[in-house]
């Protein structure tokens, strides 16, 4: 067993924390070797298609991990508390809340696909294809909780090395599915959707088969399915607020990307570009972050509080020191990986692109610092205030972005976002200093 609660605290981040960075990587090149798939065996139309659907996939996708990071607090809560029995019964609880939600969603899919795909202007020759890889994603969504679910569990128990092996697995064999159904038996975005379902199942059963042969604590007996209704509300709770924060993000990030179609195509290429390789320097933050979140919510479980408060004090100089290298390097090397995805010869994209760069490369450890608080106040379970921070950070983004980008375009984007941490993170310190005093860390 991985117990959090003792031992070396800076060691214990970054072991936690590097395997989800890894996984964190890989996971976003799914969508896009569908993409390069179908683009190669299929055609642009069909390349166009995978790509608006997984726009609308990503957002249900985006609610499933969310219920599933605040499920993920209860059972390392309970697991740092040794409490295997509440353990157990946390599982089956949030399994059965996870699988409702799940398939009101897929029917919520089903029923309103025509009027999410038009009420985010798809284009009528691309919505038949959008409807038949949608409509598959939708069929195969509770393969996607399963699989976060059972990640989640591994997650909260410090086995996130189990879970790069998995990740690993499971993007290899997407890889040969893809192939298999869209190049060889042509089964064009259908294929391609069957692809990311059939590795979601491989992926649920890996992590099954892992935890059923050597966790056999966590094995759910009669027993552990009673009704629970105070454990049914904190649940429903913990994973509905983080579900929001996570859906509430990906729409702040629609709702920017809205502002700068409206600047052209030069700046939806070069803001292309950016996100591309800011996702990358982020993924090290959100890692962090998760790897905070575990390690504080197992020792706020066993009422080790010198170790919550220190696991935070040291989680924050690990994340800032990597987020200050992270942005010196790509200020100095941001031409070169710009030239990686623009083509030298467009001077101007390659200008825009460079100069909101240049103005994130200041922010970014800003950003890193946010993660570490976020990832203590979901470990002590003021989920809530997480959820509000986040708010907080994209209503001042949205705003200031459409203010303002008239006047300085892409920059805008980069400032608002930036001031956007500011306020995010002066709202965290104020309430962690109500927090330290009321749990005394």
């Amino acid at each position: 067993m991985t117990y959090l609660t003792e031992g070396n605290i800076t060691k214990q981040i970054i072991r936690l924390s590097f395997p989800l960075l890894i996984g964190n990587i890989i996971q976003q090149f799914y969508n896009t070797i569908n993409m390069m798939i179908v683009g190669r065996y299929v055609g642009d139309a069909a390349f166009s298609a995978v790509g608006v659907s997984g726009s609308v996939m990503n957002l249900f996708i985006a609610i499933i991990i969310g219920l599933c990071v605040g499920f993920s607090i209860l059972y390392a809560n309970a697991y740092g508390a040794q409490d295997y029995e509440k353990l157990r019964k946390t599982i089956y609880t949030t399994a059965v809340i996870g699988i409702s939600i799940t398939l009101i969603l897929s029917i919520a899919g089903f029923i309103f696909l025509k009027d999410i795909l038009n009420a985010i202007q798809t284009p009528d020759n691309l919505i038949h294809e959008c409807e038949i890889y949608l409509r598959v994603i939708f069929a195969g969504m509770i393969f996607c909780l399963m699989y976060n679910l059972l990640a989640s569990i591994l997650q909260a128990l410090g086995r996130t090395n189990v879970m790069l092996y998995i990740i690993v697995t499971a993007m290899f064999f997407n890889l040969f599915f893809n192939y298999f159904l869209v190049a060889v038996l042509r089964l064009e975005v259908m294929g391609a959707a069957l692809a990311t379902v059939l590795s979601q199942v491989i992926s649920a059963f890996l992590c099954l088969f892992y935890i059923l042969k050597y966790l056999p604590k966590l094995k759910i007996g009669k027993a552990d399915m009673s009704r629970d209704r105070k454990l049914s509300v904190t649940a429903f709770q913990f994973g509905i607020t983080s579900a929001l924060q996570q859906s509430s993000l990906f729409f702040g990030k629609l709702m920017v990307q809205r502002a700068i179609n409206a600047l052209g195509s030069d700046a939806v290429m070069a803001y292309t570009a950016d996100i591309c390789i800011e996702q990358l320097l982020l993924a090290f933050g959100d890692s962090g972050a998760a790897a905070i979140a575990v390690f504080v919510a197992q020792n706020y479980g066993h009422n080790e509080m010198g170790r919550v408060k220190d696991g935070l004090k040291k989680g924050i100089k690990l994340m800032v020191i990597t987020g200050v290298m992270l942005s010196v390097m790509l200020y100095f090397t941001k031409p070169w990986f710009i030239s990686l995805l623009i083509s030298v010869e467009k001077l101007q994209v390659t200008a825009i692109a460079l100069s909101y760069l240049s103005i994130m490369c200041i922010f970014y450890p800003l950003s890193f610092a946010t993660n570490s608080f976020q990832g203590f106040f979901r470990g002590i379970g003021m989920i809530q205030l997480a959820f509000g921070a986040t708010l907080t950070q994209i209503i001042i983004r949205i705003i200031l972005t459409y203010r303002f980008t008239d006047l300085l375009q892409l920059r805008a984007v980069a400032i608002a976002t930036g001031i956007g941490w500011i306020a995010m993170i002066s709202i965290q310190i104020v309430y962690f200093n109500k927090a330290r005093r009321r749990l005394q860390v």
